[in-house]
């Protein structure tokens, strides 16, 4: 009876081992769950800490100031006159530079920021008299609609899921392009 005992024992030595040296390989070829972080999603394993679109403008607190009442942004960083930088509080990673630049040529892309009621974002920016393009067909389920700043870099409105009957035009080109020919 006492051989048994021991062979149990040697037994059980012999899993414990074996779940130890389990544990142990799996903890070095997969990390220590909630100590080690995922993958970098940025370019070379970087970590991307958000996002800004850089605009050329002419006059930078004249800018800030129509991005502040326009689109209800808020200055974010201040390097006043010669450049600022815009965003929503709720949004921080997520910006707009203006930099001070006598001959602003920003190219083609547009910012475009995404709401969850593109009309009623519409409508205020008109009732604060700003030139709207119509709401257009960006795809299926997604409208756009086109404006510009003082400047005449190119924004955009943009809702998504969502279908408007009868359907809508298919966007062209942004309205307002200050690139140099």
């Amino acid at each position: 009876m006492q051989a048994t005992g021991l062979n149990l024992e040697k037994a059980y030595r012999k899993v414990m081992k074996a779940v130890i040296a389990l544990f142990a390989v799996t903890f070095v070829l997969l990390g220590f769950p909630g100590l080690t972080s995922p993958a970098s999603a940025g370019p070379g394993g970087t970590s991307v800490k958000g996002w800004v679109t850089r605009f050329d403008v002419v006059d930078v607190n004249k800018s800030v100031d129509w991005y502040q009442y326009a689109l209800e942004m808020k200055l974010s960083l201040d390097a006043l006159p010669y450049y600022g930088q815009v965003s929503y509080p709720e949004y921080p990673d997520t910006q707009i530079g203006l930099n001070s630049n006598p001959s602003p040529v920003s190219g083609k892309a547009t910012a475009t920021i995404v709401v969850n009621d593109i009309k009623t974002a519409v409508d205020s920016l008109i009732s604060k008299g700003v030139d709207v393009d119509p709401i257009c067909s960006a795809g299926p389920d997604v409208v756009l609609a086109f404006f510009c700043d003082p400047d005449g870099n190119n924004l955009a409105f943009r809702q998504d899921g969502i279908t408007i009957t009868p359907p809508l035009p298919y966007c062209g080109a942004p309205k307002c392009n200050n690139c140099a020919s």
